[in-house]
């Protein structure tokens, strides 16, 4: 299987509030400039910290954990990291949520972690709960950068609370890779389903 292609999802910040100027580059602590520098860099660093988290996950209750989650991983990088962005964002011109409708967002995303905990209760439920919890927290994309990675730690450790393990890695699988990006992308309910029924796997839960 061949990787679908999203050369044109790129990030539309018109205010620029979070890059160098005349550059794309997001202003780092480290102030490096250079796109592919910084890439590695930021890569490098925020791979060691998801490291860290696979061997004590941070435990997701709430929104506040999240924000925790982007904090842990991005802390060496960026200055706002755990903090909500600022600025209303788009990729291929698709607008995700405006920061304008953050509360609401935000309730929403506590109902369905709540009902998360309290209703799913089988492999089936657990797998449609997560679609759900993906597809709306991409959707919200609260962070200037980083949600991916944020999201799909965010899904790890709430499937961990299930007994569950779920790596979504698509670096590693291509039909993974697919089914993960067309159905945050597209915000397709279906693909996202299926992308769960194939990686969750039960466990014991002192593996946890």
């Amino acid at each position: 299987m061949v990787k679908n292609r999203y050369d044109d999802y790129t990030y539309i910040d018109l205010e620029q509030q979070y890059t160098y100027p005349h550059s794309k580059v997001l202003i780092n602590k480290l102030n490096i400039t250079n796109p592919e520098e910084a890439f590695r860099k930021e890569h490098s660093l925020v791979t060691r910290r998801l490291t860290d988290l696979r061997l004590t996950a941070i435990e997701v209750h709430s929104i506040r954990d999240i924000l925790s989650i982007h904090k842990y991983l991005f802390q060496d990088v960026y200055t706002w990291a755990g903090q909500y962005r600022k600025v209303n964002i788009s990729k291929s011109g698709n607008p995700f949520m405006s920061i304008q409708s953050f509360s609401t967002a935000e309730t929403y995303i506590n109902h369905l972690i709540h009902s998360y905990y309290q209703s799913a209760n089988s492999k089936d439920d657990i797998i449609k709960y997560l679609a759900k919890i993906l597809d709306n927290l991409n959707y919200f994309h609260p962070f200037r950068e980083g949600n991916g990675r944020t999201q799909r730690e965010v899904i790890r450790s709430l499937a961990l609370s299930k007994g569950y393990s779920a790596q979504i890695r698509i670096e590693q699988n291509d039909e993974i890779y697919n089914l993960y990006m067309d159905g945050t992308v597209y915000g397709n309910i279906e693909k996202l389903e299926k992308l769960f029924a194939k990686i969750l796997i039960k466990i014991d839960f002192f593996e946890k």
